[in-house]
């Protein structure tokens, strides 16, 4: 237990504070994005430009599901859709500005996330944890192909 009662989390209750204060300027800072639609956001901004199957396949989701989400971060602001100058039957997903404004504080919670799930690794298996990930996620890529 920790020293305020919480298990497992050893710092002081001043630091909870200061942590609940932190995670509140983050959520503050991707205020009008629905959470369910960060990982999306994300993706686009790794890669510059994706289509909607790629962001499809990268993410396991229905492509419905996609649809509505790119669908609902193009009203907001946060992506463009133009139609692919490779095929005329995708369109290309870039982020906007908006995106770019917002992509640390998302960095930040995916990265607070993957700190939390792999709290009570070592360093070493992080980065194994981190690896296999990696791996699973080229092979499921490499399937879909």
């Amino acid at each position: 237990m920790g020293q305020d009662g919480g298990v497992g989390d050893d710092r002081p209750v001043g630091d909870h504070q200061e942590h609940h204060v932190q995670h509140e300027g983050q959520r503050r800072a991707v205020d009008g994005i629905p959470q369910g639609k960060f990982l999306a956001l994300y993706l686009v901004c790794d890669f510059g430009t994706l289509t909607q199957d790629d962001i499809t396949k990268r993410l396991s989701l229905d492509k419905s599901v996609i649809a509505k989400t790119v669908s609902k971060l193009v009203e907001l602001g946060f992506l463009q859709r133009s139609q692919s100058a490779r095929d005329k039957r995708t369109y290309d997903i870039r982020p906007t500005q908006a995106s770019w404004e917002v992509y640390p504080a998302i960095q930040q919670q995916i990265d607070g996330c993957f700190a939390r799930m792999t709290q009570r690794m070592t360093q070493a298996e992080r980065a194994e944890f981190r690896r296999l990930l990696a791996l699973a996620a080229e092979t499921t890529l490499a399937q879909e192909d």
